[in-house]
């Protein structure tokens, strides 16, 4: 049986070694965190992909309806007799936004927790027609002809172009670039960036 003496002196010398073990751990802890260490800033490219993955991004819609007056040319006898008319009332949308496929690995520069984003011109993505709400309105035709059978089609193909042209009279691309930038800054600082840079060249229609 151990007496109580050496009992006693067993439980010190277990202390003091806990005490140097826990002195040698926090000297080695503070000088690992004093000293630093290597840092390699691989996120500009997983910031590319993630933003490459989102392809064409839409970032405004303009919904327009315009009145075609389409049909056949000539005097007043062969209107009568030849003569095609129709009044197309038609609605469409026209979105805009950027296609992201464009991006390369040097569009993204991060520094910490700044990053800078180089985006290309916004653009128009597409032009559409909703059949639903695009109708004839009123066709004439003369007491000698059947009609052109394209007018209609026609009209439509000058439809479309004519509402992506009042789009583009009322900016719907500086609205795409205006939209652009407050959605990516939102994006990017939820993905832990505190300061945002978007960079986006003017473009026309």
């Amino acid at each position: 049986m151990l007496n109580p003496f050496n009992y006693t002196k067993y439980i010190k010398l277990f202390i003091e070694i806990l005490a140097v073990v826990g002195i040698a751990a926090i000297i080695f802890f503070a000088v690992n965190f004093i000293k630093g260490g290597t840092y390699i800033n691989t996120n500009s490219q997983a910031v590319v992909l993630k933003l490459q993955e989102l392809n064409r991004y839409e970032t405004v819609e303009f919904t327009i309806e315009k009145i075609i007056d389409a049909g056949s040319t000539g005097n007043i006898f062969s209107q009568i007799l030849f003569g095609d008319k129709l009044l197309l009332i038609a609605n469409g949308k026209v979105i805009a936004g950027f296609d992201f496929s464009k991006l390369k690995s040097d569009s993204v520069q991060i520094n910490g927790t700044s990053v800078t984003l180089n985006l290309p011109p916004p653009e128009i993505l597409f032009t559409t027609l909703n059949e639903e709400q695009t109708r004839v309105y009123d066709r004439t035709t003369g007491i000698l002809t059947k009609g052109d059978k394209d007018l209609e089609s026609k009209a439509r193909e000058a439809a479309q172009n004519s509402i992506q042209k009042a789009a583009c009279e009322e900016n719907i691309l500086d609205e795409a670039a205006k939209n652009g930038r407050s959605q990516l800054t939102a994006l990017l600082k939820a993905l832990g960036f505190t300061t945002v840079i978007i960079n986006i060249p003017h473009a026309s229609c």
